[in-house]
């Protein structure tokens, strides 16, 4: 597993020193713009980067906490592993704090701390009282358990602690796929002279690398890989989680807005009509209504956009449902991804959710086929629910049914588990079946676990036979369906077919004493020349039990050592002698009977009819009434 990388944010309102305290945890200043230094508040993204306690790398988000900035505040969150909601001692919790905590339960950021800063400027007294008014203002919010540090970021009291809170909280974060499609958020985008286009931005899912070819949505404008830098520095690639700088080749600057969305091309999905599910805040105060106009704001995007709802005729504060939103502006955007509602005019937070995909139109309203599809997206990560009906191979006409989607829709999510390496392809006849990865590899798994146990108690057997390997794994496929997939896997290389057996690649392990009794059978004959003995008697002599002298003769066959022909075993070596001598006679005199052969081979009518009843099947000799000829 690679270098996991984490992504640190913060959140607040206006001038409760969220960027001076980015400056005590990092030693970086964030603030960029002139006109920020001098209003000294911030307006737009600013970044740092910092090596915790543990020696993890973790790169920093400063939001702006005016209320005209919350666009910005949206960007910035977007991808946040840890946040810290900053609130000044001196003032407790304001408008813009409540909004940005809004914007983050609705965004399902996963772990945050609260930092209540400058508690230089007041005393104990005060300290506790403002404590516990946060407390209780958090209650029912995603902070009701966040960890609380005082701190002061002028005097650096308390930075120590709160550094490693952070630290570990961040030891709990799952690293962000550095498989899979790239997809990368622009929250900057600007020209350097000499270089051309940067673009920057919080790396999502997938892996960057120098020279590779990307797309730049929704405009579809196909770009390259100049250069990357992660936290000022060259590197050749970068991975999700990363805060990365990337200079573009073939576009030019103007080309490309704040809001777009650099990913692997062809594959996400671009539309203007979204699947959604809506939680309409309880701090909104007012119902949401069909077709009402909104901010919709996803990512770093913001684009205007009408909701569609699909279950009730208003959505209530503290209601949630599902609804579509049919947008102004086509937009990138994934089942999973989390979401913010703005009201048009004034702007503020009013609701958001989660995107359960891209439509290609808008639904009818309150029918019960729609709603159940919309459930079944909410049920979690489509690709997960599709990961899961594929505990079998199965072909997309089956799957499709399953999950009550499209074959458009179903065909998206196939791709993306392939590229993800989370699904397998395998064929029966010119028909595709689909299925999951981690089962295949489970079930491949068992059944060489199964043929291995098998062959141990066995050895001599030379492996399982196909169906009774289908009956110990309880398969219940078709006959067609197992033994094409039974057939592929050996191809594949995972176990051996051997006619109607299944091997391991290894083979069995014959213990030293079956082997010792192996030799001493080889022995017996050895100087029998074509009248074999008897298997049941010779075998005892070699210390073989009775009931075990045929699995004993079978083996030998199955290593092409012996032949069966009628009731005896002929040694093949002897058997090539008497075909060659046959062949021999038939070439000088053209036809042989039974007397000929005895006489020619030098034995009895008991073994030489047999053996010329066995060549007439080998199609070597053609009878005509008692005598035979060459085929």
């Amino acid at each position: 597993m690679g270098e996991r990388h984490y992504l640190v944010g913060t959140a607040g309102h206006v001038d409760h020193g969220k960027t001076q305290l980015i400056h005590a945890l990092s030693g970086m200043e964030t603030d960029r713009l002139k006109e920020e230094k001098q209003r000294g508040i911030s307006i737009e993204l600013g970044f740092a980067h910092m090596t915790m306690p543990s020696g993890r790398q973790v790169g920093i988000v400063d939001v702006p906490g005016h209320e005209r900035f919350v666009r910005q505040m949206l960007a910035g969150a977007s991808g946040m592993d840890v946040v810290l909601l900053v609130i000044a001692a001196d003032e407790g919790i304001m408008p813009q704090t409540q909004e940005h905590l809004d914007i983050l339960t609705l965004l399902g950021i996963p772990r945050g701390i609260v930092v209540i800063n400058k508690v230089d400027l007041v005393d104990e007294e005060w300290l506790e009282l403002i404590e516990e008014e946060i407390r209780e203002e958090l209650n029912d919010t995603a902070f009701q358990k966040a960890p609380i540090c005082r701190v002061s970021a002028l005097t650096s009291e308390g930075i120590l602690n709160l550094r490693q809170v952070i630290d570990g909280l961040l030891s709990e974060v799952e690293g962000k796929k550095a498989t899979g499609p790239i997809r990368m958020p622009l929250d900057r985008v600007f020209s350097i002279q000499g270089f051309g286009t940067v673009v920057t931005g919080t790396l999502h899912s997938g892996t960057v690398k120098l020279g590779q070819e990307l797309a730049i949505e929704p405009t579809h404008i196909i770009t390259k890989v100049r250069s990357l830098q992660v936290h000022k520095n060259k590197v050749n690639s970068a991975e999700a989680g990363q805060r990365v700088a990337i200079n573009l080749t073939g576009v030019d600057v103007a080309e490309v807005e704040r809001g777009s969305v650099l990913v692997m091309p062809n594959a996400f999905k671009v539309g203007k009509i979204l699947d959604l599910k809506v939680l309409n805040l309880f701090s909104s105060n007012k119902p949401i209504i069909q077709r009402q106009r909104v901010r919709f704001h996803l990512g770093t995007t913001e684009i205007l956009g009408r909701i569609h709802l699909l279950e009730q005729e208003e959505l209530v504060p503290g209601q949630e449902g599902f609804a579509q939103i049919l947008l102004e502006e086509p937009v990138v955007a994934v089942p999973g991804d989390r979401f913010v509602l703005r009201f048009y005019s004034p702007a503020h937070t009013i609701a958001g959710g989660k995107v359960l995909g891209v439509a290609e139109f808008k639904r009818k309203r309150f029918k019960e086929n729609v709603l159940a599809q919309m459930k079944m997206k909410d049920q979690g990560d489509p690709l997960d629910l599709l990961e899961k009906e594929m505990i079998e191979p199965r072909t997309d006409k089956d799957l499709a049914a399953r999950l009550h989607v499209s074959s458009e829709e179903l065909e998206e999510s196939l791709i993306s588990l392939e590229q993800l390496g989370r699904m397998e392809i395998w064929m029966e006849d010119e028909t595709k079946l689909y299925w999951g990865k981690a089962t295949a590899e489970l079930w491949r798994s068992k059944l060489i676990d199964t043929v291995k146990s098998y062959e141990k108690v066995n050895p001599l057997r030379r492996g399982i036979s196909r169906e009774e390997l289908k009956t110990r794994l309880g398969i219940s496929w078709t006959h067609r369906r197992w033994q094409t997939i039974l057939e592929q896997g050996s191809i594949r290389g995972f176990y051996n077919i051997s006619g109607s057996k299944v091997q391991t690649n290894e083979g069995a392990e014959i213990p030293a004493n079956i082997l010792k009794r192996l030799e001493a059978l080889r022995v017996k004959w050895q100087n029998v020349a074509l009248m074999p003995p008897d298997l049941a008697m010779t075998a005892e002599e070699c210390a073989i039990p009775k009931s075990e002298a045929p699995e004993y003769a079978q083996y030998l066959c199955e290593t092409g050592e012996w032949v069966h022909i009628d009731q005896f075993y002929y040694s093949q070596k002897e058997l090539a002698k008497a075909q060659k001598l046959l062949t021999e006679f038939l070439k000088e005199h053209g036809e042989i009977g039974v007397a000929d052969a005895r006489e020619t081979w030098g034995t009895s009518r008991k073994y030489a009819v047999p053996l010329l009843e066995f060549f007439d099947n080998q199609r070597l000799t053609k009878r005509s009434g008692d005598k035979r000829r060459l085929y």
